[in-house]
């Protein structure tokens, strides 16, 4: 799979919750892995994931890699909504 066909891919929590599209993916070159994947946060899923109210219609957040069960597609998380509640961080 290429970097590129992540982009827009939909991200679902593990309970199938639509938690936004991926915009880009942050590396660490020097161990050559992908650290965390950008994520545009609809303001509804922002307010409850990032802990803070959103004055636009989208947020982006980061999410860790080491938080992906696997990549179809969709990028599918590990953790339900309800586990998700300041999990990322905002940009």
């Amino acid at each position: 799979m290429y970097a590129s066909n992540l982009k827009n891919m939909v991200v679902f929590s593990k309970d199938m919750v639509n938690l936004g599209k991926v915009k880009d993916l942050e590396f660490d070159l020097a161990e050559m892995k992908v650290t965390n994947v950008i994520v545009e946060f609809p303001a509804d899923i922002a307010k409850y994931v990032l802990g803070k109210k959103i004055v636009v219609r989208h947020a982006t957040g980061r999410v860790p890699g080491s938080s992906i069960e696997s990549i179809k597609d969709a990028l599918n998380l590990k953790l339900p909504r309800k586990d998700l509640k300041d999990a990322f961080k905002s940009l």
